[in-house]
């Protein structure tokens, strides 16, 4: 299991590569990449976020399940449905723009890319405001 640092050390190594982009048009050439990259920015922050806030879900039979990493895209996306609704939107529509733009071979258009930002933007701070609660 990856520790808070390892995963914040892949979302900055991912933020670079979003800087390199846009700095060299990728955001309009490789929007299809600029937007597979933000999502996976934000799915690291998410499970640094997770390896602090530890949050407690529901399974089977009413047992509570303390989640410090998620095993992939659906328990993730799960668990921030039921326990970081304000994040929800922002999560589900960059990996919809992500799973479009890989599996479906759609070029998106320019303004995805700044949505994408701005959705990793949205995703990070609340990552940040849940771990300073606990801080």
């Amino acid at each position: 299991m990856s520790t808070h640092e390892e995963h914040m050390a892949r979302v900055a190594h991912n933020k670079a590569l979003l800087v390199f982009l846009e700095k060299h048009e990728g955001r309009s050439v490789f929007s299809d990449w600029f937007v597979t990259v933000a999502f996976y920015a934000a799915v690291q922050r998410v499970e640094a976020m997770f390896s602090i806030v530890k949050p407690r879900v529901r399974g089977l039979l009413g047992t509570t399940i303390v989640v410090e990493h998620s095993t992939g895209h659906r328990e993730r996306s799960a668990v921030i449905g039921r326990c970081f609704e304000k994040m929800h939107f922002a999560y589900t529509t960059l990996y919809g723009y992500s799973r479009i733009a890989q599996y479906r071979c759609y070029i998106p258009a320019p303004p995805n890319g700044k949505n994408a930002r701005e959705l990793l933007r949205e995703i990070e701070e609340i990552c940040e405001k849940e771990e300073r609660v606990l801080s």
